[in-house]
Formats: structure tokens, sequence, C-alpha cells
């Protein structure tokens, strides 16, 4: 799941997608108007949900954190059998969920806070059918992917240049020179 495009915004409700970006900030998509607008980086504060992680116990590449996008993707995978809890809910509840899907969590510095943003976040993005866009996209990507293409490097220059492909059009002019070959040996 690549959240790149995902941010959040101090001061205002939900996720936005940003469309552009600018020196001095973005443009992003205000999923609750149906609009976009300008967000100054100077004056507002954007964190990026690509950047976001939680932190675990486990030391997995020497930071112990998780990106925000494989928690998403464990609250996803458990949705039906353990739905994320109401934002009215006490302490207890929220860790109790938060431990259900990733048990892994450091409790220490993992707060309240965060799971509450992470679950909000979370249930905005569901609503909005923000997972369903990100699937789609990613299953796009997988089927235009550019196959890899072959090179060779030039005895005389040492110049790495495309291979040459054979075509269709050679194909049929060599079996052609082939063919005319046979007929004059015999």
């Amino acid at each position: 799941m690549n959240l790149e495009k995902y941010l959040v915004v101090a001061g205002m409700p939900g996720v936005h997608k940003v469309t552009a970006t600018r020196s001095n900030g973005f443009v992003i998509e205000d999923l609750n108007e149906g609009r976009s607008r300008f967000v100054p980086m100077r004056q507002q504060q954007v964190t990026p949900l690509a950047t976001v992680g939680i932190y675990t116990y486990t030391d997995a590449e020497g930071e112990n954190t998780i990106p925000l996008a494989d928690v998403f993707q464990k609250m996803l995978d458990q949705y039906d059998s353990i739905p994320p809890v109401s934002l009215d809910s006490n302490s207890a509840a929220f860790r109790a969920y938060f431990t259900a899907v990733l048990p892994e969590h450091d409790q220490d510095r993992v707060h309240i806070n965060d799971i509450k943003k992470c679950i909000k976040w979370f249930k905005y993005m569901v609503e909005k059918g923000i997972f369903e866009d990100l699937k789609k996209e990613e299953a796009a990507t997988e089927t235009t992917e550019p196959a890899e293409v072959a090179v060779e490097k030039d005895a005389t220059t040492g110049a790495v240049k495309p291979a040459k492909d054979v075509t269709e059009k050679e194909t049929t002019t060599k079996t052609e020179e082939t063919a005319e070959d046979a007929t004059e040996k015999d």
C-alpha cells in the first residue's frame, strides 16, 4: 500500500490527497468539500502519511518502527473479525483494539492519542473509499510496469546501448535469404 500521495493537515479534518506540489506548499484535494485548495507549508503543519511509523518492540531494519501503511493493511485484513473501536471509547478499549491488531507495538511509546489518530484516519479512509482506490492504482501499476530492456556494450567504445531487437522484417528477410541460398545450391 502506497500512502505517498496522502497527508493530514493540522486544523483540517480528514486525510487529503496531494494533487500537486509547489516549493512553498501543496495543492490538495479536500475529500470532505470535494474541491482543491492550496496549503502553505509555513502556515500549516503538514504530515505525509508515508512518513508516519508506529513504534514496535521488534527490531525491523534497526528502526523499531512499522510504517503506517503496514498498520493500515493489518487493520484492513482484520476489519471483519476485529472492527475498529468507536472514537468515543475509553483508553482501555483503544489499547485492547490496537494490541489485537498490532501486538508488537511499543505500549510505552505509542500513546492513546496516537492510537486514536490512527483509528480516526483509518475510518476516514475506509469511509471515503481511499483503500479501494489504492488497490486499483496498485493493480494498474503492476500491469503497466515496463519490461526490462536488454543492453549490450559496444566493444570499441565501451558505451552501453540498447540491445538490437530482431524485428519481424529482419526475420523474414533472413528466412528468404536462407531459402534462396538453399535453392541456388540445388
